[in-house]
């Protein structure tokens, strides 16, 4: 677990709604720490910080934690200098909650203690609420545009056209074959049911495509992508996205930085692009190509096919769910972590390095002999 106890190694947290878990077991208070929650001085304390991505009132509580906990939130970037925004010690049982009023752009520093050195694992929750303007579509086919400040977008049912603008924007297409194109900041767009078409822009942005075969462009911030169930197509661009493919089988490209790809069930094709991505490919007879970047493949369940690229690759291999196939083995390269090496079979194959654990075939890597692999255990698996 990674240890935020000092104020320090605080973990940064952003979007409008995030929810994260962590403990404060074994922590301690630090030289210069400001009392927390109006008590003599702080004692387990665990730190996290949040920057505002806009105007409005945030909520900010400890719900679902196990202990007694006592939570505040400052402003500054040294702890013997911060200044208290909010601070609470049960507003909910034993658990705390803050509300109050920030700056877009404004970086809050949170402190989660306990109240009398009681410890356990935390439950972190904030919730901002935008003030938005209100616009409404018909039940038939139309075309909205945003203002130049925070709208709330609905197009009801229809085959709509939205048009987010320079806000913070909330964008929903319900029913209907929607295309909806991002502003230039913040935007959480759902599609709704139906085949959807969302561009998304500038911006850290939450997509929700819905149900359908929907077309996901995202933008050059940091998204979060649900795609829903469907047979849905998505391009990730610039920065690090989240890309939640749901049910169906889909046609997933990676964006040029960090990614984090679960496909879920169905027969996925996968291109990583360059970045240092993280893939899941769930269920189904998946093809994966990991791109010049430093990639961890876990292809789930099914046979799968991995064109490897030239970055420094960790392939996941479990027993009972089928059997990848492994193109482009480098040595030196291509780590492979299936367990303990000394339990496992290598043998040669038909079409190359069979590996084998309990009987059960877990990858065949193709062009490569099974010497080449007994001989650099050490090198190839961990």
């Amino acid at each position: 677990m990674v240890s935020n106890d000092n104020f320090a190694d605080r973990i940064s947290l952003n979007r409008t709604s995030v929810s994260t878990t962590g403990s404060n077991e074994g922590f301690t208070g630090e030289p210069g720490e400001p009392n927390h929650a109006v008590f003599s001085s702080p004692l387990n304390s665990a730190w996290w910080s949040w920057t505002a991505p806009a105007d409005g009132i945030v909520t900010i509580d400890t719900f679902g934690s196990n202990y007694d906990t006592t939570l505040a939130v400052y402003t500054g970037s040294a702890v013997n200098s911060l200044t208290e925004i909010a601070s609470n010690d049960d507003t909910f049982g034993l658990q705390s909650e803050v509300v109050f009023t920030v700056s877009a752009g404004t970086t809050y520093q949170i402190a989660v203690d306990g109240f009398s050195f009681s410890t356990g694992l935390i439950d972190l929750n904030i919730n901002l609420d935008i003030d938005d303007n209100l616009i409404l579509g018909t039940s038939g086919n139309d075309s909205l545009f945003g203002s130049v400040e925070n709208d709330q977008i609905e197009g009801l049912a229809g085959n709509d056209t939205i048009f987010g603008s320079e806000g913070i924007n909330t964008l929903l297409g319900g029913d209907g074959n929607d295309v909806i194109y991002g502003g230039s900041q913040l935007d959480v767009i759902s599609g709704g049911n139906g085949n959807d078409t969302i561009f998304a822009s500038e911006g850290n942005n939450e997509i929700f495509a819905g149900a359908g075969d929907d077309l996901i462009y995202s933008g050059s911030g940091n998204d979060l992508i649900n795609s829903g169930s469907g047979n849905d197509t998505i391009f990730a661009s610039e920065g690090n996205n989240e890309i939640f493919a749901g049910a169906g089988n889909d046609l997933i490209y990676g964006g040029s930085q960090l990614d984090v790809i679960n496909a879920g069930s169905g027969n996925d094709t996968i291109f990583a692009s360059e970045g240092n991505n993280e893939i899941f490919a769930g269920a189904g007879n998946d093809i994966i190509y990991s791109g010049s970047g430093n990639d961890l493949i876990n292809s789930g369940s099914g046979n799968d096919t991995l064109w490897l690229g030239g970055g420094e690759d960790v392939i996941v291999l479990e027993s009972g769910n089928g059997f990848d196939t492994i193109n482009n083995f480098q040595l030196g390269l291509t780590i492979f972590d299936a367990g303990d090496s000394s339990q496992l079979s290598i043998i040669d194959g038909a079409n190359g390095a069979e590996i084998s654990s309990g009987g059960d075939l877990l990858a065949v890597v193709s062009w490569t002999q099974a010497s080449t692999l007994i001989d650099n255990l050490d090198q190839v698996f961990v």
